[in-house]
């Protein structure tokens, strides 16, 4: 029996999907999907390889193809709006894959996290402000991103998707391919974005280090949401710790 929790709703939830059935061209992913974050949340989505996590923030950004429900953000209805338009409307997405652009430097790579502003000024001084924030990225910001290690390579993707000062930030699996000592590092910058008034959606692999900073989580399988509830209440589900938490 999946836990329902329904203390949030679309009504006051700053992102929210309803009905969502999605996917790519003629492939359906998701089916009737419902989940919804309030404002300085953090909601983690969990579940198997290939369950649909990707295609949800994708739909969410304008990646996929929804081809019925809505996806609203701040009460108004965003469905299939542009990436760029969701970037320029308050809506950041850090992609799974390595997103930086490697024969730039770390400092190239942060004013294109600003072009948006079509302010070179105004960017620059945005990217100053997070070297306060990221002191480690503003001493190698010379450097060029394709020479950092992997926890620079996210911190700068975090970084770079913050220029916009944006009031979601969506993050697709930020701990992939990281070392143990920089996962901790990643979810405790995470931990402290969100402390400043980020909310904040994502996609975790490591779905107890997922659901242990997690207000709200949601279990994804076969393109459907099977459990939703407190990050905690899904921690101490025996039947999601069984299915999906490998214990």
């Amino acid at each position: 029996m999946a836990t329902t929790d329904t203390s949030t709703t679309t009504d006051d939830a700053l992102l929210s999907m309803t009905d969502v059935t999605s996917g790519y061209g003629n492939t359906t992913v998701l089916h009737d999907v419902n989940i919804s974050v309030r404002e300085g949340e953090i909601g983690c989505l969990i579940g198997p390889n290939g369950s649909g996590k990707s295609t949800l923030m994708k739909s969410i950004y304008g990646f996929a193809d929804v081809q019925s429900g809505t996806v609203q953000f701040r009460g108004e209805e965003i469905t299939g709006r542009s990436p760029q338009e969701n970037l320029a409307g308050g809506m950041s997405y850090v992609l799974q894959d390595a997103s930086v652009f490697p024969r730039m430097s770390v400092h190239e790579n942060m004013l294109m996290g600003g072009y948006v502003f079509d302010d070179d000024d105004r960017a620059a001084e945005r990217a100053e402000e997070l070297y306060d924030e990221f002191p480690i990225l503003g001493d190698i910001r010379g450097q060029k991103a394709g020479t950092l290690s992997g926890g620079q390579r996210r911190l700068l993707e975090l970084a770079r998707a913050l220029m916009v000062d944006p009031d979601v930030m969506m993050l697709d699996e930020p701990s992939i391919g990281l070392e143990p000592r920089f996962i901790d590092d990643v979810f405790e910058r995470i931990e402290q974005l969100n402390d400043l008034g980020t909310t904040i959606l994502l996609v975790e692999q490591n779905a107890e280090k997922g659901l242990s900073v997690a207000d709200r989580g949601f279990v994804l399988a076969s393109g459907e949401i099977k459990f939703t509830g407190s990050g905690t209440e899904l921690l101490n589900n025996e039947e999601v710790g069984r299915l999906y938490l490998g214990g």
